[in-house]
């Protein structure tokens, strides 16, 4: 029967590295990798650009709306902007971006008072400047417990203003005295 060779610990393998580390015998060749002939395709980086957009868009409205709007850069909790009130009540709002559709597979989101899901629909030629996307905004609260009683995935994101009968989608953000 052949003996297992043992794992060897995190410090192990560190000092073993550590000794070797001016040895050129202990390392093989560099290995290389030549660039690509052919150009990067749009998709690479166009959804990483576009959920970038997507925040400042949602920004956007809310500053022409007089909300005291701001985006967050570090993201705790799904957290993209938040926006706070004169009275000193803060809501909390994570922003989507779809490119294309306005079906959106279901991913864990948080749920709470005074946090909201913004939808930016983007549509498909979304590097055409001129097309708009359109934004569906839903209470966080609302929208889970809509989700548990429908089982359906992805979810149309279009119809759920009527489901959850919201009127008024850009007015719920704001104080209700604007």
């Amino acid at each position: 029967m052949k003996a297992r060779k043992r794992k060897l610990t995190d410090d192990e393998i560190e000092a073993e590295v550590l000794s070797q580390l001016h040895d050129p015998r202990a390392w093989d060749q560099p290995i290389y990798v030549p660039p690509s002939n052919s150009p990067r395709p749009t998709w690479v980086t166009l959804g990483r650009h576009l959920e970038l957009s997507a925040r400042f868009h949602v920004l956007s409205v809310l500053h022409r709306l007089g909300a005291e709007a701001n985006l967050t850069l570090a993201h705790p909790d799904n957290v993209d902007i938040t926006v706070v009130h004169t009275s000193g009540r803060a809501i909390t709002i994570d922003v989507k971006a779809l490119i294309g559709t306005s079906k959106w597979f279901l991913e864990p989101f948080s749920a709470r008072t005074h946090h909201y899901l913004a939808f930016v629909l983007f549509p498909r030629n979304a590097a055409d400047p001129a097309a708009s996307p359109e934004v569906v905004v839903l209470p966080s609260e609302r929208l889970q417990a809509f989700l548990k009683r429908h089982k359906a995935n992805p979810i149309n994101i279009q119809s759920l203003p009527k489901e959850l009968k919201i009127e008024s989608p850009w007015r719920q953000l704001l104080p209700e005295a604007a």
